[in-house]
């Protein structure tokens, strides 16, 4: 092998990992399990004890972290953990609308690493793909979400024609970094106007017009 080839294979290799890198797998585990019924075979189900009584849930989810396009974290109100605010991709928005359409008045038990945090009434119909987990997170959990997903106040659509959410690895690789680059803009900002400082003016071609008179004037 020449050192020109050489050379293209280690700028392949290294491409290839950051592109491992960058998508490395996610261990965190977050999957969404609507009650079942008597209709649901045996080995479909988990028996779970809740409140004193034993209650069923469908072992496969409605969704899991995989759909997860942003998510917005909150004190929980026991004053001890966290909930947080999921907005899924469109297969999770399609799933969380059909299961809550088909299980209306049942219960959704969501899960952290195979762990039971929290469970609420599917009541209606839920059609904008955004689903709160209103207690059981722990802040380490909050940390790891950090890293793999982008808050939802600073998402923006993954297309530069219509309102769309990320769906695709690569669609939510990028929009992460994009809300990062929004929210470390925003502190710098919040960081100069606690010091006094003004922004810089922005960059542009035109004339300045404070001052100017027109001829005849």
């Amino acid at each position: 092998m020449n050192r020109s080839s050489l050379a293209v294979l280690m700028l392949t290799l290294s491409g290839l990992l950051v592109s491992c890198d960058n998508f490395r797998e996610n261990k965190l585990l977050i999957t969404a399990h609507v009650q079942s019924d008597a209709i649901e075979h045996p080995s479909e189900i988990m028996r779970l004890p809740i409140g004193g009584q034993e209650m069923r849930f469908k072992k496969i989810p409605e969704f899991s972290q995989r759909s997860i396009s942003g998510f917005e974290p909150f004190p929980a109100e026991d004053g001890q953990s966290y909930g947080v605010l999921l907005q899924l991709d469109t297969k999770g928005r399609n799933s969380l609308e059909l299961a809550s359409r088909m299980s209306h008045g049942m219960a959704m038990l969501t899960m952290v690493n195979a762990l039971p945090v929290d469970m609420v009434e599917l009541d209606q119909p839920i059609t904008d793909g955004r689903f709160t987990i209103w207690r059981g997170l722990s802040k380490e959990t909050i940390d790891k979400m950090d890293k793999f997903y982008p808050r939802i106040k600073y998402m923006k659509s993954s297309s530069r024609w219509m309102d769309m959410l990320p769906s695709t690895d690569k669609e939510k690789l990028n929009s992460r970094r994009v809300a990062k680059e929004a929210e470390a803009a925003e502190k710098a900002a919040a960081r100069a106007k606690e010091r006094g400082a003004l922004p810089p003016a922005p960059k542009t071609k035109d004339i300045p017009l404070e001052g100017y008179k027109l001829p005849g004037t």
